[in-house]
């Protein structure tokens, strides 16, 4: 038998195979989500971000506190929430988050000016200090290291070593407006307004935006019994800063002085709608509104600030003024007796008071300036 001519076994070829595709459609679809999720997160932080340069400070704080809890967390995103809550008067809400960046990023500067400035409004001494010593060793060519070294000072009272702090700051870096008025403050404090209005005019110059420079001129123009130029610079202030309660209270306040009270009780409600705990707007509210007769809106507004401040006698006092004129006597008297106990000191103003409690008199705001 020839074996080279033997029949050979019949050998199937396997098909051939397709070519394995990998799924690149999921890993597509994976990368879209990425891409997406980032997207979404500068456009939250830009929003948030342009919404504080406008002072649409709840805004801001909302857009905020909507980013993903890993992003809160963040020194950049913890310093815009504590300028949020320090531009609405907030101060110890925004304490909470400054110190929480203080703990994430020890060394950083920027904002650290607020936060010395938060603490100073807490009268948090000893923290203040312990800032302000961190600032210095670290950054001590930093104006935030010289802005807290001076509100340190400033808050221990010593106002001229507070000024050689912030002039320092300034000598760093002379377009850092909000050490010229620091400066501006404590010129007030010293009653050296002339040299306060400098200082302030010094700040608009580095920043035609920085508000608190016309909030200063214009507590200087009040002080000095200049209403109109007052009322000028509070309201530049307010078109800077629309919701900020105090400036829109400041505003009130010059009306009030020139008598226009109906004018001043638009902007006291204004500025308690934006800070309705504000105890002090809020007396000013229920004191303009019983100055014009409207009795019952003043009786809300008084027992809402008297749950705020317990202990504030001119709230009391107030409230004896207002039931003198309802002709409840004994209401008036225990108010006023109540206003005596908080504040001794105004004795002579209360006695009198609850003597001309049987006279037909008019509106007298003598114990409650």
């Amino acid at each position: 038998m020839d074996i080279d001519h033997a029949e050979a076994p019949v050998v199937r070829e396997a098909p051939p195979q397709r070519p394995t595709v990998r799924a690149v459609e999921p890993e597509s679809v994976k990368m879209d989500e990425v891409l997406k999720s980032v997207l979404d997160l500068l456009k939250k932080l830009g929003l948030g971000y342009v919404q504080l340069s406008q002072f649409q400070c709840q805004e801001a704080a909302h857009t905020f506190t909507s980013l993903p809890r890993a992003q809160q967390d963040t020194p950049w995103v913890l310093a815009q929430l504590g300028r949020a809550q320090y531009e609405q008067a907030n101060y110890a809400e925004a304490e909470k988050y400054f110190r929480r960046l203080r703990v994430l990023a020890p060394t950083r500067l920027q904002d650290m000016e607020f936060y010395s400035t938060i603490l100073w409004f807490l009268k948090r001494e000893t923290d203040l200090s312990f800032l302000a010593h961190e600032l210095v060793d670290s950054a001590w060519h930093s104006p935030q290291a010289w802005c807290a070294l001076g509100n340190a000072w400033s808050l221990a009272l010593d106002h001229e070593q507070a000024l050689r702090c912030f002039k320092r700051a300034t000598q760093l870096d002379p377009k850092f407006a909000y050490a010229f008025t620091l400066q501006g403050h404590e010129h007030v404090l010293n009653e050296e307004y002339d040299k306060a209005l400098t200082a302030y005019r010094q700040a608009i110059s580095a920043d035609r935006r920085h508000y608190n420079a016309y909030y200063g001129i214009g507590k200087v123009y009040e002080k000095l019994g200049n209403y109109d130029k007052a009322y000028t610079h509070y309201h530049a202030a307010s078109v800077i800063h629309p919701t900020n309660a105090v400036l829109i209270c400041c505003i009130g306040t010059v009306l009030e002085k020139q008598k226009q009270i109906v004018q001043a009780l638009q902007y006291f409600s204004k500025a308690t709608d934006l800070a309705p705990r504000a105890a002090q707007t809020r007396f000013k509210k229920a004191r303009a509104l019983l100055a014009i007769g409207q009795l019952a809106p003043a009786q809300r507004e008084l027992m809402i600030l008297k749950d705020l401040a317990p202990d504030e006698a001119r709230v009391h006092f107030l409230l004896g003024k207002l039931y003198k004129t309802l002709n409840d006597k004994s209401q008036a008297v225990r108010h006023f007796t109540q206003a005596l106990s908080l504040d001794p000191k105004a004795s002579q103003q209360i006695k009198e008071a609850i003597e001309s409690l049987e006279e037909e008199d008019g509106f007298d705001d003598s114990m409650i300036q």
